[in-house]
């Protein structure tokens, strides 16, 4: 679960294939999201507050209106599960990182992918851009991290700090 950045709305992701945009005040329900063939794992919110993207075991990530609880986007590429996703500063990109061990740099707007981010391992378990929106990381299966130049997708710099 996750806050909206004013804290008024709750996003949850469920097994239940579905996420859902609760109202903080009243604790109702405002929206399902449904659209996923298989279990959620993550639902994210995009720093202005407007879009939420959702990850599932179907091999999709799938992009949403906060306000109006309506479906923008899947962005399709990976072939395993995804089990991470965030958007980037200014919301403009998405990050996803999956089991089939990529993560991807997509455009939010078309859903067109930017770059693969390739020889990650035997998965992604995180994906995350930095607070700059220049450079992105991915947390892998073996216990090693990899930076990346969210501008050409090139790994540059991998971090083998923890045992796998």
């Amino acid at each position: 679960a996750i806050f909206t950045p004013d804290s008024t709305l709750v996003v949850t992701a469920s097994r239940d294939k579905t996420a859902k945009i609760w109202c903080v005040r009243s604790g109702n329900c405002l929206h399902t999201l449904s659209g996923h063939r298989k279990s959620l794992y993550v639902a994210e919110v995009s720093s202005d507050g407007t879009l939420v993207i959702t990850t599932s075991a179907d091999t999709y990530a799938m992009i949403w209106s906060i306000t109006s609880g309506e479906f923008r986007q899947t962005l399709v590429g990976h072939r395993d599960s995804v089990f991470s996703a965030m958007f980037s500063p200014d919301a403009k990109l998405a990050l996803t990182g999956a089991h089939d061990s990529t993560a991807k740099i997509w455009e939010v707007q078309s859903g067109e992918c930017l770059h693969t981010l390739s020889g990650c391992g035997p998965y992604v378990s995180s994906a995350v851009f930095s607070p700059s929106g220049a450079l992105a990381l991915t947390a892998l299966s073996d216990g090693s991290v990899k930076m990346w130049s969210v501008e050409s997708g090139e790994c540059i710099q991998r971090l083998m700090a923890h045992g796998g």
